[in-house]
């Protein structure tokens, strides 16, 4: 029987925290309060999201916002300039060209636009295909371009590098000055989220799955997710832990 994992908020960052409800809430108006069977929970909350992204505002005020929106246009425009590039191997006079870079270009299409996702999602996505593209295709990449597909490869692993590290450094920032506002904010946006996901895991056992099934998928998607940068995070504490010891 599908049921909601559960999750423990309280520990991820401000963007995080944002993100995971962003997604959140996005599958809700998906699937309908109707369907779903929370049309008493969702507007409690919603009312409790807008609280959230008020009091987010109001600290967001980080010196490092800048540098991570600049580096995230750096590296977006890094990575169309890598697909562009590659495409325009796909019309090359050399057949044997034009097959190299249809490998290459097949790769980019399996993993898609990466530049419309959210920020962790993009840095994750971006460097598994780069990566891939890296081990299993550096032949075609050098092929391509005398080099300049494996240059282009570079330049772009560097800029998703450094948007990574700015990130890293507005997640550490902002954690660790939450305010009582933000904090109150979380607070109600975890308890709306908790009444939400129990009436749904009641209703599955009491309907069945039919109705709720992509949803908790879903949902359990974003959970595993977050859970996973948390243990990742946790991770490398400890591993920082034991080199200053």
């Amino acid at each position: 029987m599908k049921q909601i994992l559960s999750v423990f908020p309280r520990y991820l960052h401000n963007d995080e925290h944002d993100q995971l409800h962003v997604d959140f809430e996005n599958l809700i108006v998906t699937e309908t309060p109707e369907k779903l069977g929370i049309t008493v929970q969702y507007p409690i909350y919603k009312q409790a999201r807008e609280a959230e992204k008020l009091a987010l505002q109001a600290e967001i005020g980080s010196l490092h916002t800048k540098s991570i929106t600049e580096a995230d246009g750096f590296r977006d425009q890094l990575d169309k300039g890598l697909w562009l590039f590659v495409e325009s191997q796909l019309y090359h006079f050399d057949t044997e060209i034009q097959e190299k870079a249809g490998r290459v270009w097949r790769i980019l299409q399996q993993y898609g636009n990466i530049r419309k996702q959210s920020y962790n999602a993009e840095s994750s996505n971006m460097s598994n295909r780069n990566e891939e593209l890296r081990t299993k295709y550096e032949e075609d990449l050098v092929a391509l371009g005398n080099g300049q597909g494996k240059e282009w490869l570079l330049k772009q692993d560097e800029a998703n590098a450094q948007f990574t590290a700015h990130f890293g450094e507005r997640a550490d920032e902002i954690s660790a000055r939450i305010s009582g506002n933000t904090l109150d904010a979380r607070l109600m946006v975890d308890n709306a989220f908790s009444e939400i996901t129990t009436r749904i895991n009641a209703l599955v056992v009491v309907n069945g799955e039919a109705n709720y099934a992509s949803f908790i998928d879903k949902t359990n998607y974003y959970i595993n997710y977050h859970k996973e940068t948390l243990a990742a995070r946790k991770g490398r504490k400890k591993s920082e832990e034991k080199v200053i010891s």
